[in-house]
């Protein structure tokens, strides 16, 4: 288990002060194939970006492109071009407010990991067609969610590197909603998993979500993809998540460690959040994600 110390503000400021400017973010849509739209946002920086960085939010409905979280990680890679795609039925300007219970219907009857991931492919697959946003410069970053997201996709792609931030890695996905829950809820949990396994095409709903998407994600693991591919991993955690919980963690580290991997570096905050704040609600993302950006140059081998 590696343990980071937190840089210096003004190192933080003085890095992006010296960043390359970026034009516009351009907003595009990708038709699917059954007629609807893949909307994205693609921001490059002015020269030649040094690569592709996907940027994948976490769980509900809320715009990615309006992310706050993401758009400090973000502002730690400015010289890659960044991608955002949003989930199925949402759009970058869509007002959404709540990002749960204020869903478009779209997004509630037909959003899985699964399909995000084909999005994902389809999205890549297109913008790869420009050489400098080529294959083999292709960076992930995935928060919570979204960590299991790029996991799946680094399986599959083999990028320069991946990044997963609060996201219970090594239980799957189902194990972890469980764990956030009283003893005294844990039935009605795995009632709801247990009927949406045996009706893995249903559009019922059970905390919020069809049973397609608990019978999609409720039994996936993201370590067990992350071991699948030889590219680097940076791992990174809050002792203070409650909702995607240490121990989690821990056990991906444990799991590459069993298997003589030394391919995932993993860091460990004892005063850090899910969203990576600090017991008096100030938040410490920038200094992380500045620290990721040092790391993804060089990523060091965990052993």
């Amino acid at each position: 288990m590696v343990s980071q110390p937190i840089l210096p503000l003004v190192l933080i400021l003085a890095g992006l002060l010296a960043a390359p400017c970026s034009a516009s973010p351009k907003v595009a849509t990708l038709a699917r194939a059954d007629g609807s739209l893949i909307h994205y946002t693609l921001d490059r920086p002015s020269g030649r970006p040094e690569g592709l960085m996907l940027l994948s939010q976490g769980s509900g409905c809320a715009p990615g492109a309006t992310n706050a979280s993401i758009a400090t990680v973000r502002a730690a890679f400015p010289r890659y071009a960044a991608l955002v795609v949003e989930k199925i039925g949402v759009t970058p300007d869509a007002a959404i407010t709540h990002g749960y219970t204020d869903c478009p219907d779209a997004f509630v009857q037909r959003y899985t990991v699964s399909q995000r991931i084909e999005d994902y492919r389809a999205v890549l697959s297109q913008l790869q067609l420009d050489p400098d946003l080529a294959a083999d410069h292709l960076l992930l970053f995935g928060g919570s969610e979204g960590g299991l997201a790029v996991a799946m996709l680094a399986a599959e792609l083999n990028p320069v590197a991946t990044i997963i931030l609060s996201s219970a890695a090594g239980t799957p996905f189902g194990e972890m909603v469980r764990s956030t829950v009283p003893p005294e809820g844990h039935p009605t949990i795995d009632a709801g998993f247990a009927a949406a396994r045996a009706n893995p095409d249903s559009a019922e709903l059970f905390a919020g979500s069809t049973y397609r998407f608990w019978a999609d994600i409720v039994d996936v693991k993201a370590v067990d993809f992350m071991l699948q591919t030889s590219s680097p991993f940076l791992l990174i955690q809050g002792d203070l998540d409650t909702s995607s919980p240490v121990a989690s963690a821990r056990l991906t580290a444990d799991a590459f460690a069993a298997e003589g991997r030394c391919t995932l570096t993993y860091w460990e905050f004892p005063t850090l959040d899910h969203s990576m704040k600090m017991p008096d609600g100030s938040s410490r993302m920038a200094e992380i994600a500045a620290m990721a950006a040092r790391w993804v140059k060089k990523p060091s081998p965990a052993c």
